[in-house]
């Protein structure tokens, strides 16, 4: 048989799936985070890598001796 001498070898990493929470196996080049079952269920959403990364939100400063009346000009 000619397939006797042949070896295959295959990477799996275990995974945790990050729409259900179940444990899964993922083939070392493969990139999804998502198990087959959500991956149908979530197909028509970004994945993940592809979401907008927000960064912190800036604060606004506060002006000194300024009330709120007189920042929007509502005292004279």
């Amino acid at each position: 048989m000619p397939w006797e001498n042949e070896v295959m070898d295959l990477r799996v990493q275990l995974k945790v799936c990050e729409g259900c929470g179940c444990l899964w196996y993922r083939a070392q080049n493969y990139l999804s985070v998502y198990c087959q079952s959500c991956e149908v269920k979530l197909r028509d959403f970004p994945a993940p890598e592809t979401r907008k990364r927000r960064g912190r939100l800036v604060r606004k400063p506060v002006l000194p001796g300024l009330t709120l009346a007189e920042a929007v000009g509502g005292a004279e």
